[in-house]
C-alpha cells in the first residue's frame, strides 16, 4: 500500500520529463457532467531529489525503503513504454479508488496493464486491466464498471483548464459543471467561517475553472491558474484563496506550545513566498513548491514533522479501512467467537492492506489475542500503528484507537456500511490519537471509549493543544481543545444528524 502512495506523491509533484500528446483528445471520452478533477503526471526521467527530502520530513525511516520500491517502480514502468497517467474523478466515481489510465499502443498495452495491476495489488486492491479508447484503464472491478458506463460530455471549462496547464510536467484540473454547482447551492449554502463564510456563489457562479501545474526542476516551480466569471470574482477569489491557505496551513504545521504571534509569523512567511497576479478575470498564482514545503517542515524540536508522519500513518490506516470495506461490504471489527466474545482487535484484520499479509497469515482467527500461538506475534506490531510521539517503551503497545460510544461508526458488532453514516463520512470522526496512558497491545480488541462529558479525556498527551483524529473519509484533522466539546461529540456520532460547526 505505501509503495502505491508514494507513486502517487510522484504523479502529483514531480520532476517529469515534458508531454508530447494532446491530453485534451486523450481523457475526453472519459469525462462527463460529474467529472470535477482531472490529473496528469508523465513518468519518465524520474528525479526524485527534491522529493526524498520531503518523504524523508514526513515519513521518517520509511522512507529510503519506499523511494526505492518507486525507483523500481518507475523504472519498470518506463521500460514497458509507459511515459503519460491520468486520472478523473467526480462524484459519479465516489466512493472507488480512481481508475488509472495510460495511453497505450497495442504492442504495449499487456505489459503496462501488468505494472499497474501490480501496484493495485501492493495497495491491497484487486486491479484488473482493460483497454478502453485506446487507452489501458486499471482499477477495481466496480470502478472499471463506472468508467466503462460513463457517457462522455463536452466539457469546455475543463478541458480549457487542461490546456493551460499543458507545459507543466503535472497538473491538475479543477471545474464544475452546471448540475455540480446546483447540487452544491442545495447542499451548502453557506461557506464555512474560517473560508470567509457568505453565500457559495461566490464559488459556484464566480469560479470558472482551475488549473494547477508543476514544472521540471528540484525547486518544482508550481502555477496556480484561476479563471473567474468576471474582473471583481477574481478579486473575490484572491481573498478566497488565502483564507484557504491560512486554513490549510493552521490544521497541518500549527504545533502546541506556540505562541499565536510566532505561528503567524511563521504562516506569513510562507505566504509570502507566493507572487499572485490579477489580469482582467484571471488569478495567477507562482512557487516553488519543493522549497515552501522544505521550509514549511523545518520547526523548532521536529514537532511538525512528527505530527505530519502521524497524519500519515491515520491516512494509511484509514486507506485500509477503505479497501477492507471494498472487499468485504463492511468495515472491519474485532473477530469474535461464535459465542461473541472479541478474540482479536480489527487492526489485525487489516494488516493485508498495510502491506503486512504475511504477519495476518501467521495469526490463528480462530483463537484470542493472547492465546499461546497469537500472543508470540505481539512483539511484531507495524510501523504504522506507532506514532511518533508515543514512548518508546510502548513497543507493542498502539494508541491509534477506535472511538467506542452508542451511535458511533464502531458500535456495530457485524462492522458498519459507508451508506450507513448519516451525518457523511466527513462530518464523523473514525480513528483517534490517544495519549500514551490510553495505549493498548495492538493486537488485543480493546480501544478508547470516549465520555460525553468530557470527549477529550485521554486524548490530549500526544499534543497539548489538541487532538489528531482520522475522520471516515480518509482525512487526517487536528481539534483544537478550545472547540465547543458538544461539537466534537457530535463528529463521534454518525447519525446524530448535528450541525457541524467547527
Amino acid at each position: 500500500m505505501r509503495r502505491l502512495s508514494l507513486i502517487a506523491i510522484l504523479l502529483a509533484v514531480p520532476a517529469f520529463a515534458q508531454p508530447t500528446e494532446s491530453i485534451g483528445k486523450i481523457v475526453s471520452p472519459f469525462i462527463d457532467e460529474h467529472t470535477l478533477v482531472v490529473v496528469r503526471a508523465d513518468v519518465t526521467g524520474v528525479d526524485l531529489g527534491s522529493i526524498l527530502k520531503l518523504a524523508s520530513m514526513v515519513m521518517g525511516e520509511d522512507a529510503g525503503e519506499l523511494a526505492n520500491a518507486v525507483k523500481a517502480w518507475v523504472k519498470d514502468f518506463a521500460a514497458s513504454g509507459g511515459k503519460t497517467v491520468l486520472l478523473t474523478y467526480g462524484a459519479g466515481d465516489y466512493p472507488h479508488f480512481p481508475c488509472l489510465i495510460v495511453p497505450a499502443t497495442e504492442s504495449n498495452r499487456k505489459p503496462l496493464g501488468e505494472k499497474l495491476v501490480a501496484a493495485f495489488d501492493a495497495l491491497g486492491k484487486e486491479g484488473e486491466a482493460i483497454t478502453l479508447h485506446g487507452c489501458v484503464c486499471v482499477g477495481t472491478k466496480d470502478a472499471l464498471a463506472v468508467l466503462k458506463a460513463r457517457k462522455a460530455v463536452e466539457r469546455p471549462e475543463l478541458l480549457a483548464a487542461l490546456d493551460v496547464g499543458r507545459d507543466g510536467v503535472a497538473q491538475v484540473a479543477f471545474a464544475m459543471s452546471a448540475e455540480a454547482k446546483k447540487i452544491h447551492e442545495q447542499v451548502s449554502p453557506t461557506l464555512p467561517a474560517e473560508l470567509g463564510g457568505g453565500r457559495i456563489q461566490k464559488i459556484t457562479r464566480g469560479l470558472k475553472w482551475v488549473s494547477l501545474s508543476i514544472g521540471t526542476g528540484s525547486k518544482m516551480p508550481a502555477k496556480l491558474m484561476t479563471e473567474a466569471a468576471s474582473p471583481q470574482a477574481a478579486q473575490d477569489l484572491k481573498g478566497f484563496d488565502l483564507l484557504a491557505l491560512q486554513t490549510l496551513i493552521s490544521q497541518l504545521l500549527r504545533i502546541e506550545g506556540e505562541s499565536d504571534a510566532g505561528f503567524d509569523k511563521r504562516m506569513k512567511a510562507l505566504l509570502n513566498v507566493r507572487d499572485t497576479a490579477i489580469e482582467g478575470s484571471r488569478l495567477a498564482t507562482q512557487w516553488d513548491l519543493a522549497t515552501t514545503l522544505l521550509e514549511a517542515l523545518k520547526v523548532p524540536e521536529s514537532a511538525p514533522a512528527e505530527r505530519v508522519r502521524s497524519a500519515n500513518n491515520l491516512k494509511q490506516l484509514m486507506l485500509a479501512l477503505h479497501n477492507y470495506h471494498d472487499v468485504h461490504g463492511r468495515f472491519p471489527t474485532d473477530s469474535r467467537d461464535k459465542d461473541g466474545k472479541p478474540l482479536l482487535s480489527w487492526r489485525v484484520l487489516i494488516l493485508p492492506y498495510i502491506e503486512q499479509d504475511s504477519l495476518y497469515k501467521e495469526f490463528r482467527l480462530n483463537e484470542a489475542w493472547d492465546s499461546g500461538h497469537n500472543k508470540k506475534l505481539v512483539a511484531q506490531m507495524p510501523k504504522t500503528l506507532r506514532s511518533p510521539r508515543q514512548a518508546a517503551a510502548l513497543k507493542d503497545r498502539t494508541t491509534y484507537l477506535a472511538p467506542l460510544g452508542k451511535g458511533f461508526i464502531w458500535d456495530d458488532p457485524k462492522g458498519l456500511k459507508i451508506t450507513e453514516i448519516a451525518d457523511g463520512t466527513s462530518n464523523t470522526i473514525a480513528l483517534v490519537e490517544a495519549d500514551d496512558e490510553r495505549a493498548v497491545i495492538w493486537s488485543k480488541p480493546e480501544d478508547i471509549s470516549i465520555d460525553v462529558k468530557n470527549p477529550f479525556a485521554g486524548l490530549l498527551g500526544h499534543y497539548v493543544e489538541g487532538v489528531q483524529t482520522a475522520f471516515a473519509d480518509g482525512s487526517v484533522r487536528f481539534i483544537r481543545k478550545s472547540i465547543d466539546p458538544k461539537m466534537i461529540w457530535a463528529m463521534f456520532t454518525r447519525d446524530g444528524g448535528e450541525v457541524i460547526k467547527e
